[in-house]
Protein backbone atom coordinates (compact mmCIF):
# COMPACT_ATOMS: atom_id res chain seq x y z
CA UNK A 1 0.00 0.00 0.00
CA UNK A 2 2.79 2.42 0.87
CA UNK A 3 4.38 1.81 -2.53
CA UNK A 4 1.12 2.72 -4.27
CA UNK A 5 0.83 5.91 -2.24
CA UNK A 6 4.45 6.82 -2.93
CA UNK A 7 3.90 6.22 -6.66
CA UNK A 8 0.77 8.41 -6.63
CA UNK A 9 2.76 11.16 -4.91
CA UNK A 10 5.62 10.93 -7.42
CA UNK A 11 3.25 10.93 -10.38
CA UNK A 12 1.41 13.97 -8.99
CA UNK A 13 4.70 15.77 -8.36
CA UNK A 14 5.95 15.13 -11.89
CA UNK A 15 2.66 16.32 -13.37
CA UNK A 16 2.81 19.49 -11.26
CA UNK A 17 6.45 20.03 -12.23
CA UNK A 18 5.58 19.73 -15.92
CA UNK A 19 2.56 22.02 -15.58
CA UNK A 20 3.75 24.62 -13.05
CA UNK A 21 7.54 24.33 -13.08
CA UNK A 22 9.65 23.77 -9.99
CA UNK A 23 8.91 27.23 -8.63
CA UNK A 24 5.16 26.80 -8.95
CA UNK A 25 4.98 23.29 -7.52
CA UNK A 26 3.95 23.30 -3.86
CA UNK A 27 3.97 20.46 -1.38
CA UNK A 28 0.35 21.25 -0.51
CA UNK A 29 -0.76 20.99 -4.16
CA UNK A 30 1.08 17.70 -4.64
CA UNK A 31 -0.47 16.30 -1.47
CA UNK A 32 -3.95 17.28 -2.64
CA UNK A 33 -3.39 15.88 -6.15
CA UNK A 34 -2.12 12.58 -4.78
CA UNK A 35 -4.91 12.18 -2.23
CA UNK A 36 -2.81 12.39 0.89
CA UNK A 37 -2.23 14.98 3.57
CA UNK A 38 0.85 17.19 3.77
CA UNK A 39 2.17 15.33 6.82
CA UNK A 40 2.18 12.07 4.85
CA UNK A 41 3.99 13.78 2.01
CA UNK A 42 6.67 15.04 4.37
CA UNK A 43 6.94 11.52 5.83
CA UNK A 44 8.11 10.28 2.42
CA UNK A 45 9.97 13.40 1.31
CA UNK A 46 11.49 15.77 3.89
CA UNK A 47 11.69 18.67 1.42
CA UNK A 48 10.32 19.87 -1.87
CA UNK A 49 13.74 19.35 -3.40
CA UNK A 50 13.74 15.70 -2.27
CA UNK A 51 10.26 15.24 -3.71
CA UNK A 52 11.08 16.75 -7.10
CA UNK A 53 14.33 14.82 -7.43
CA UNK A 54 12.52 11.58 -6.55
CA UNK A 55 9.76 12.34 -9.07
CA UNK A 56 12.31 12.73 -11.85
CA UNK A 57 14.23 9.62 -10.81
CA UNK A 58 10.92 7.73 -10.75
CA UNK A 59 10.59 8.25 -14.50
CA UNK A 60 14.20 7.92 -15.60
CA UNK A 61 14.88 7.68 -19.30
CA UNK A 62 16.76 4.42 -18.94
CA UNK A 63 13.58 2.91 -17.47
CA UNK A 64 11.25 4.49 -20.01
CA UNK A 65 13.09 3.86 -23.23
CA UNK A 66 13.60 0.14 -23.34
CA UNK A 67 15.87 -1.35 -25.96
CA UNK A 68 13.82 -0.57 -29.05
CA UNK A 69 14.61 -3.40 -31.45
CA UNK A 70 15.97 -6.54 -29.82
CA UNK A 71 16.31 -8.36 -33.14
CA UNK A 72 17.64 -5.41 -35.11
CA UNK A 73 16.15 -3.99 -38.27
CA UNK A 74 16.62 -4.50 -41.97
CA UNK A 75 16.68 -1.77 -44.58
CA UNK A 76 18.77 1.20 -45.51
CA UNK A 77 20.53 3.36 -42.95
CA UNK A 78 17.82 6.00 -43.37
CA UNK A 79 15.06 3.43 -42.80
CA UNK A 80 16.69 1.98 -39.69
CA UNK A 81 17.48 5.41 -38.27
CA UNK A 82 13.94 6.62 -39.07
CA UNK A 83 12.45 3.62 -37.26
CA UNK A 84 14.65 4.35 -34.23
CA UNK A 85 13.72 8.05 -34.15
CA UNK A 86 10.03 7.25 -34.58
CA UNK A 87 10.21 4.73 -31.73
CA UNK A 88 11.99 7.19 -29.44
CA UNK A 89 9.51 9.98 -30.16
CA UNK A 90 6.52 7.67 -29.62
CA UNK A 91 7.96 6.52 -26.29
CA UNK A 92 8.53 10.13 -25.27
CA UNK A 93 4.91 10.94 -26.10
CA UNK A 94 3.88 8.23 -23.63
CA UNK A 95 5.58 10.19 -20.79
CA UNK A 96 5.01 13.82 -21.72
CA UNK A 97 5.26 15.14 -18.14
CA UNK A 98 8.88 14.03 -17.80
CA UNK A 99 9.88 15.55 -21.11
CA UNK A 100 7.97 18.79 -20.59
CA UNK A 101 9.68 19.13 -17.22
CA UNK A 102 13.08 18.31 -18.70
CA UNK A 103 12.78 20.84 -21.49
CA UNK A 104 11.16 23.56 -19.41
CA UNK A 105 13.38 23.29 -16.35
CA UNK A 106 16.50 23.11 -18.48
CA UNK A 107 15.59 26.62 -19.63
CA UNK A 108 14.70 27.88 -16.15
CA UNK A 109 17.62 26.16 -14.45
CA UNK A 110 15.95 25.66 -11.07
CA UNK A 111 18.58 24.18 -8.77
CA UNK A 112 16.10 21.77 -7.20
CA UNK A 113 15.67 19.84 -10.43
CA UNK A 114 18.36 20.86 -12.90
CA UNK A 115 20.95 18.25 -11.91
CA UNK A 116 18.62 15.23 -12.08
CA UNK A 117 17.15 16.51 -15.33
CA UNK A 118 20.63 16.89 -16.82
CA UNK A 119 21.42 13.37 -15.64
CA UNK A 120 18.24 12.16 -17.33
CA UNK A 121 19.28 13.89 -20.53
CA UNK A 122 22.74 12.30 -20.33
CA UNK A 123 21.16 8.85 -19.85
CA UNK A 124 19.03 9.48 -22.92
CA UNK A 125 22.11 10.41 -24.95
CA UNK A 126 23.95 7.27 -23.78
CA UNK A 127 21.01 5.05 -24.70
CA UNK A 128 20.65 6.76 -28.07
CA UNK A 129 24.34 6.25 -28.84
CA UNK A 130 24.12 2.59 -27.89
CA UNK A 131 21.07 2.01 -30.08
CA UNK A 132 22.67 3.77 -33.03
CA UNK A 133 25.83 1.65 -32.73
CA UNK A 134 23.74 -1.54 -32.53
CA UNK A 135 21.32 -0.68 -35.34
CA UNK A 136 23.83 0.97 -37.64
CA UNK A 137 27.20 -0.75 -37.21
CA UNK A 138 27.77 -0.12 -40.91
CA UNK A 139 27.66 3.69 -40.44
CA UNK A 140 30.54 4.45 -38.05
CA UNK A 141 30.24 8.20 -38.67
CA UNK A 142 26.99 8.09 -36.66
CA UNK A 143 28.81 6.58 -33.67
CA UNK A 144 30.77 9.76 -32.97
CA UNK A 145 29.74 11.31 -29.63
CA UNK A 146 29.28 14.76 -31.21
CA UNK A 147 26.95 13.30 -33.85
CA UNK A 148 24.90 11.47 -31.20
CA UNK A 149 24.66 14.74 -29.25
CA UNK A 150 23.51 16.54 -32.42
CA UNK A 151 20.86 13.85 -32.95
CA UNK A 152 19.70 14.26 -29.34
CA UNK A 153 19.46 18.02 -29.86
CA UNK A 154 17.49 17.53 -33.07
CA UNK A 155 15.06 15.17 -31.30
CA UNK A 156 14.63 17.73 -28.50
CA UNK A 157 13.82 20.32 -31.14
CA UNK A 158 11.09 18.06 -32.53
CA UNK A 159 9.72 17.63 -29.01
CA UNK A 160 9.65 21.37 -28.32
CA UNK A 161 7.90 22.07 -31.60
CA UNK A 162 5.40 19.23 -31.72
CA UNK A 163 4.73 17.73 -28.24
CA UNK A 164 2.12 20.41 -27.40
CA UNK A 165 0.19 19.77 -30.63
CA UNK A 166 -2.76 17.37 -30.64
CA UNK A 167 -1.53 15.47 -33.72
CA UNK A 168 2.05 15.15 -32.46
CA UNK A 169 2.25 11.42 -33.21
CA UNK A 170 1.76 11.97 -36.93
CA UNK A 171 4.18 14.89 -36.86
CA UNK A 172 6.73 12.84 -34.93
CA UNK A 173 6.68 10.15 -37.65
CA UNK A 174 7.21 12.77 -40.38
CA UNK A 175 10.04 14.47 -38.51
CA UNK A 176 11.65 11.10 -37.68
CA UNK A 177 11.89 10.33 -41.41
CA UNK A 178 13.23 13.81 -42.19
CA UNK A 179 15.90 13.66 -39.49
CA UNK A 180 16.88 10.14 -40.49
CA UNK A 181 17.29 11.24 -44.09
CA UNK A 182 19.62 14.04 -43.04
CA UNK A 183 21.74 12.03 -40.61
CA UNK A 184 21.88 8.91 -42.82
CA UNK A 185 23.79 10.96 -45.38
CA UNK A 186 26.75 10.49 -43.08
CA UNK A 187 26.83 6.91 -44.38
CA UNK A 188 28.89 8.15 -47.32
CA UNK A 189 31.63 9.60 -45.07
Amino acid sequence: MATDQRTRILDAALAALAREGAGGTSMRAVAAASGCNVATLYHYFPSKRDLLRAAIAHRRVDDLLRHPFPEGLAGSAAQRLGALFDHVLREVAAEPDLWRALLSEAIHGDEDVLDPLLETSAHFEEALGSWIRELLPDVPALHDAAVVRAIRHALYGVLVEHLPQPDHRRLFAERARELASVFARMEDR
